[in-house]
């Protein structure tokens, strides 16, 4: 039975919804599980591990470990962590603004024991990060819980179990098999926040294995939660906001650029203006001088509390 990843970076509401949804589907699927549940440094007054230990009261029957990085880890950083720590297989990550169904679940795991290859099966939305091709829209917006619980049985009623390529990775809502965690590890620190994701996907696919999207699993992502609470918090311009989250980005990719040796283009649009045939190639070209596997560093753990 699985392990599932939840992170949270501020936000109580949504993390709390969140997690809500992921213990109702679990229950109906009757999977017992096991939750790793990351506090990304959220500040005392978000009350995160309030939340976190309001679910493992409510999550009898399953394993709850949670975890408070005293450091900003970001995305790649807790994700490694969390996959470190996870034990089953397969392995969910799942963004904590997100309400997830059985039929989401259900979807994704269907698609993975099609073949031993497979190794990250992600899923559609309303709102898909560089995925645009994944986006299905609920219009109009959900009022409840049960809005989006029927329209994501809907959505696995016309496609079943059905799957599409991915070329490049996506990691918001994502199954992970373990022997492809066995085979390249965890993300590469080295990129904070952006591009651990995209470099992931790569290692696994020099590495043989294959992304694919389970085109019936479907899940309503709020988007942009993280930020929004930051602007709130912070009190800062959404400019701002925006501007430093596209420096982050644009740094990310400069290390991405040196790891894989890509010579232009120099800066990272939008995020579709790389072809991603052509990076595969390029990387392929250079496999040889990149180890596939990163293993998580174990000076991580200093900055972990274990509640």
């Amino acid at each position: 039975m699985p392990s599932i990843i939840v992170p949270a970076r501020n936000n109580p509401v949504f993390t709390s919804i969140c997690l809500s949804t992921i213990l109702h589907s679990v229950r109906q699927l009757n999977w017992p599980c096991e939750f790793i549940l990351i506090d990304d440094e959220s500040p005392p007054g978000e009350n995160i591990l309030d939340v976190f230990r309001r679910h493992r009261a409510d999550a009898a029957g399953h394993d709850v470990k949670i975890i408070r990085s005293r450091k900003r880890q970001h995305y790649t950083g807790v994700f490694s962590i969390g996959l470190h720590h996870a034990t089953r297989d397969p392995v969910f990550f799942i963004s904590n603004d997100m309400l997830v169904t059985p039929t989401f679940l259900e979807a994704l795991r269907q698609v993975s024991i099609q073949s031993p290859l497979i190794g990250i099966v992600r899923g559609t939305s309303n709102h898909t990060d560089s995925h645009p091709e994944h986006q299905v829209p609920l219009n109009p917006p959900p009022k409840d819980y049960l809005a989006v619980d029927a329209f994501s049985r809907s959505i696995f009623r016309q496609f079943g179990s059905r799957c599409v390529e991915d070329q490049l990775l996506s990691g918001d809502a994502i199954l992970i098999q373990r022997p492809l965690i066995q085979r390249i590890g965890v993300l590469d620190l080295r990129f904070f926040g952006y591009f651990g994701d995209i470099d992931y996907g790569l290692r696994a696919r020099l590495a043989g294995f294959r992304l694919v999207c389970a085109k019936g699993a479907w899940l309503f992502h709020q988007g942009g939660g993280h930020l929004l609470q930051e602007m709130q918090l912070e009190k800062r311009k959404p400019e701002d906001v925006i501007a430093g989250r596209l420096a982050m980005v644009d740094a990310a990719y400069q290390e991405f650029r040196g790891k894989w040796s890509i010579e232009a283009p120099e800066h990272w649009g939008a995020g579709h203006d790389i072809d991603p045939i052509w990076l595969l190639n390029t990387a392929r070209s250079h496999a040889s001088d990149v180890p596939l596997k990163y293993e998580f560093p174990a000076f991580v753990l200093d900055d972990l509390e274990f509640h």
